[in-house]
């Protein structure tokens, strides 16, 4: 049904989807998620997703990620969250009864961290109405690591293909869930990324990725709703500042609603909600309209 629905879209003017976007992430959406916020959280400006990168080791050298370039993500480059401070960002969600969703991966493959079913339970256990996702490539998925995560309170496993065949592992898993109640199956698999020259990327992460082909996006919504954390606990503006060159605040020297409540934040998503875009790592962004 998806793809007929994409074919349907795709007849549609390019300028006409773009204004179209626009209208529905611009005018209709945020009044709601305001709305919301303001029920939940007493505040209608409030973020709905943490992504928290707990390691920034990457298996993969995917053409349309930074770590294709750089030497961040390889193995004997490992950074890891420390414990401390994981555990002292969920304790702070916890005090405002954060109830939206939580990501644990940024650029590192979440399943290289050892402690990642831990993390999820942690979570469970003091964020219990959030739901905790994993995106991951899935070559080091194996069933015992899904049971793990699954037991530890996971809500969603997104597994991406990057490229024309599943990894062997997860190839396994899939073949377990088949044999497995439906309501247990916690994975969503994907293909995703597979040409040649990541043409198919959503992002050019910031000017760092060279795309031939630009996907039709309306502008940029992550700084409104979206609080990306890297190993080292810095607050960064977006997740395509791969370098971290923008950074609100440090969360082992702060605390997160201080850091979110800033006053250069606060401007900040003000000028994204005005689709205005003045940061230089924003205008080389494919994100940026046009």
């Amino acid at each position: 049904m998806r793809w007929i629905k994409n074919k349907i879209y795709r007849l549609v003017p390019r300028n006409l989807r773009i204004v179209s976007k626009i209208i529905y992430y611009g005018k209709i959406v945020p009044p709601f998620i305001r709305l919301r916020n303001l029920i939940y959280y007493g505040k209608s400006d409030f973020f709905n997703i943490l992504n928290i990168e707990t390691t920034t080791y990457c298996n993969l050298r995917c053409k349309f990620c930074p770590n294709s370039i750089y030497d961040r993500g390889l193995l004997e480059n490992k950074k890891l969250m420390e414990t401390k401070l994981f555990k002292k960002i969920i304790d702070e969600l916890s005090e405002v009864k954060f109830r939206d969703g939580i990501a644990l991966h940024l650029y590192g493959e979440p399943l290289s961290d050892e402690r990642l079913s831990d993390f999820v339970e942690y979570i469970k256990k003091h964020c219990p109405k959030v739901k905790t996702s994993i995106n991951t490539n899935g070559f080091l998925l194996t069933i015992p690591i899904y049971q793990s995560l699954v037991k530890a309170g996971v809500s969603n496993i997104l597994v991406s293909q990057y490229g024309n065949s599943i990894p062997p592992n997860c190839k396994k898993v899939l073949e377990y869930l088949k044999t497995r109640p439906k309501k247990e199956n916690k994975l969503t698999y994907r293909i995703f990324g597979d040409s040649e020259d990541g043409s198919d990327a959503v992002y050019n992460r910031g000017g760092e990725i060279k795309l031939d082909k630009i996907p039709d996006l309306p502008g940029c919504f992550y700084p409104k709703k979206v609080i990306h954390i890297d190993f080292n606990g810095n607050i960064l503006m977006c997740g395509q500042d791969y370098h971290s060159t923008i950074v609100q605040g440090n969360l082992n020297k702060e605390k997160l609603l201080e850091i979110w409540n800033k006053p250069s934040y606060r401007k900040l998503r003000k000028q994204f909600d005005k689709l205005e875009f003045h940061l230089e790592i924003c205008k080389k962004c494919i994100g940026e309209i046009k």
